[in-house]
């Protein structure tokens, strides 16, 4: 089944003012809303090509949508009409349920966009997609899959399976349970308060890494740089191999005790990468801290 999200109030018109005979002078705005009932657990997926994604948890069996909506033309009707083009497209099976939201065909970018905020049911899985924006997720039980070219990624409190990536933008992983899968290619990326399982990797290519993580099983480690350095707490990592660029051991536990059931592995190309405990920002003293040389 495929249906249109209807149109609400709340539309609002603005005057652009660009110099040059083929940039839009005009804008308009208008929120579409939505409620979309389902009667069981199904897969979500969120595409939007120039917008922001935000997710929260409802304990409701639906899902309510709002639909921020950005459009740009040479006059102002044709700035309008073309707010109808950017109306969220809805498909509905019986084991997913996709909401799109495509840019119109146009010669000219006009860098129309629409940013979504959506209610989920915590437990359903996640896939979320934007080409330009941010994606933030909170408290969610299900799965996760992330995908952004331009923009940060965001996940709290989540506790299924994570798979986040960004091409330019940041990303920050608090409180969370399950395996992790985390690039960028170019930002940051921050591990804070999380309980790992299995096989966790975090990449990035031109940032750095954090990982901030309180006492638990133990965890094998393996962290690379190729530009930076490597910090780490001495009393949580029990070293097995260092070198300046490379450090491996067992966090939270000892080498030479049974073979860890988690490992986290961590590598930037251009970038420092820091290990501590949750209680510690900075790292401890220099008499219980070490830098891998």
């Amino acid at each position: 089944m495929r249906i249109l999200a209807p149109t609400f109030a709340m539309a609002s018109l603005c005057v652009v003012l660009f110099p040059g005979c083929d940039i839009p002078k005009f804008s308009a705005t208008r929120d579409f809303e939505k409620v979309i009932p389902i009667n069981s657990q199904v897969d979500v997926i969120v595409k939007t090509s120039n917008g922001s994604i935000t997710v929260t948890p409802t304990d409701k069996l639906e899902i309510e949508m709002v639909a921020h909506a950005k459009a740009y033309g040479m006059t102002q009707e044709e700035a309008e009409a073309a707010l109808e083009t950017l109306m969220p497209e809805i498909d509905t099976t019986t084991t997913s349920i996709t909401l799109e939201c495509t840019r119109r065909a146009q010669k000219i970018n006009y860098s129309d966009s629409v940013s979504l905020e959506l209610k989920v049911p915590a437990r359903w899985p996640l896939k979320l997609e934007t080409s330009n924006g941010s994606v933030s997720t909170n408290q969610s039980q299900g799965p996760v899959t992330i995908s952004t070219s331009n923009g940060r990624i965001e996940v709290k409190g989540a506790t299924g399976s994570l798979h986040l990536s960004t091409s330019n933008g940041r990303i920050t992983i608090e409180n969370s349970t399950g395996n992790i899968q985390a690039g960028s290619s170019n930002g940051s990326i921050q591990l804070i308060g999380c309980a790992l399982e299995g096989k966790c990797k975090l990449d990035t290519s031109n940032g750095a890494i954090g990982v901030n993580l309180s006492v638990q099983a133990p965890i094998q480690l393996e962290a690379s740089t190729s530009n930076g350095s490597i910090r780490f707490d001495k009393s949580d990592l029990d070293v097995t191999k260092k070198s300046k660029r490379h450090v491996s051991g067992v966090l939270f536990g000892k080498a030479s005790g049974p073979s860890p059931n988690v490992s986290l592995d961590l590598e930037t190309s251009n970038g420092s990468i820091t290990i501590s405990p949750q209680e510690s920002d900075p790292l401890p003293t220099e008499t219980k801290s070490s830098e891998a040389a």
